[in-house]
């Protein structure tokens, strides 16, 4: 079986399209390990990010509720944000974030993936 490690892909053409704080995108031109290419791969760069999953004693979760103008309306979505350079870890940016846009923080927390 064929390592995985031996099948990146590889880049022929590089050109960063949009570089913003919160929205960084570039534009590639690919080659498969079997020959074939992949003219126009677009690559999205995002700062380190947390979601938060917050369950309150009683067994409810808590979410926010958020305008999102891409969708043109409101709706409930999780805790989340990015993490801050004075965040010493992910879990104090998750704590941080979580604070900051419910209120919520104390209790007992636990990871639940990266």
């Amino acid at each position: 079986m064929e390592n995985p490690k031996n099948r990146k892909w590889k880049v022929l053409t590089s050109e960063y399209l949009a570089r913003k704080p919160w929205f960084t995108v570039r534009h590639e031109s690919l080659e498969l390990p079997d020959g074939r290419r992949i003219p126009d791969y677009y690559v999205f760069e995002y700062p380190d990010w947390i979601n938060v999953t917050a369950v309150t004693r009683d067994g409810r979760f808590v979410l926010i509720d958020q305008y999102r103008h891409g969708l043109g309306e409101t709706s409930y979505e999780i805790p989340a944000g990015v993490t801050e350079p004075s965040d010493a870890s992910p879990l104090e940016a998750a704590q941080r974030e979580l604070m900051e846009e419910t209120g919520y923080g104390s209790g007992q927390w636990r990871l639940l993936t990266t």
